[in-house]
């Protein structure tokens, strides 16, 4: 088993280095200090590539978070996915939901390996996401390496309902399995609405805030049910937004309840600020990809999304892209 994963960490080692330096696709923050850098957060130490991908390659599920419009944070993800080779079973992703699982499979059934026509398959110009551009690597690695791809989502219609009505409208399994039954630790809830609340710069009513609580909850817990379905003897990936990987209320809180032995990596990919510029590093990850940024320094996403998050304020819903994504 050693000699099967040891082949391709040590191939991956150039693979991913492309992802650095003159390969980095966004330009804004390619001179910050940290840019490039990978950070063991449990030792606070800068590591090399080859002791994360050794990492995931002992990992029973690999969690790898994304800011969503970052295109080197997808390139990092397809080359992470494709490196993890034929011991991956499924690729979960956030951005496809439970209820287009039948979509994918019928797409890939009529042409076999076509990842490029299963976005307009999954109507994804309507979705809210960034283009299909962005995650097609990420989907044509998953098959390279003969795994599934998963939609790890809420249906559209479940989170309207969840928004509306809390969480008793979730399969009574899902929310007992899980552990969505149980109320979060006091201190851990009231930290995750006021990060809700921040995402949407304080704009979201106070009123609202509950509902987009159990909203970030219940697709925690359908992600980390989805992962543990498809991992079998092998492994299984997580394609999400940052927030849903952080190991204190993100998925893996979720898989705690459900696959408690269960070896579980959780990286972020970050992009660079002026508030991190050298450790410690003192975020919820196992590991933090540090990488340049889609905007310059000092960009106030509060600013430019300020007309849609009046919108939000006035009471009336939110677009899937309203608002700066915090995953």
């Amino acid at each position: 088993m050693a000699t099967k994963l040891f082949v391709p960490v040590v191939a991956a080692i150039g693979v991913l280095a492309g992802c650095q330096s003159s390969g980095w696709q966004h330009r804004h923050g390619t001179d910050h200090p940290l840019v490039g850098s990978i950070v063991d957060v449990g030792a606070q130490a800068v590591v090399e590539e080859a002791d994360l991908l050794a990492a995931i390659a002992g990992a029973d599920i690999v969690l790898i978070g994304e800011s969503h419009g970052n295109r080197d944070h997808h390139r990092i993800q397809a080359e992470l996915v494709r490196n993890l080779g034929d011991t991956v079973n499924g690729v979960v992703f956030e951005m496809i939901g439970t209820d287009q699982q039948a979509t994918v499979a019928l797409h890939l059934s009529d042409r076999p390996g076509d990842t490029e026509g299963l976005g307009p398959a999954l109507d994804w110009a309507e979705s809210g996401w960034p283009e299909w551009e962005l995650y097609e690597p990420i989907a044509a690695a998953t098959l390279a390496v003969d795994a599934e791809i998963v939609g790890g989502n809420l249906p559209g219609a479940a989170v309207a309902a969840l928004m509306k009505n809390g969480l008793d409208v979730l399969d009574p399994t899902l929310v007992e399995r899980t552990g969505l039954n149980e109320p979060l630790d006091p201190d851990l809830e009231v930290r995750l609405v006021e990060t809700l609340d921040q995402a949407h710069c304080g704009f979201a009513p106070d009123d609202l805030l509950p509902a987009m609580l159990d909203v970030q909850r219940g697709r925690d817990a359908q992600m980390a049910d989805r992962l543990v379905a498809v991992k079998g003897r092998g492994q299984s990936v997580l394609i999400a937004g940052s927030e849903h990987v952080r190991r204190d209320w993100g998925v893996p809180h979720y898989l705690g309840r459900l696959k408690p032995d269960a070896r579980v990596v959780s990286i972020a990919l970050r992009e660079v600020d002026e508030r991190l510029t050298a450790l410690p590093v003192d975020l919820p990850y196992d590991f933090v990809w540090f990488t340049p940024r889609r905007q310059p320094m000092g960009f106030d996403p509060c600013e430019a999304y300020r007309q849609q998050l009046e919108r939000l304020d006035a009471g009336l819903r939110p677009t899937a892209s309203a608002g700066p994504s915090h995953g």
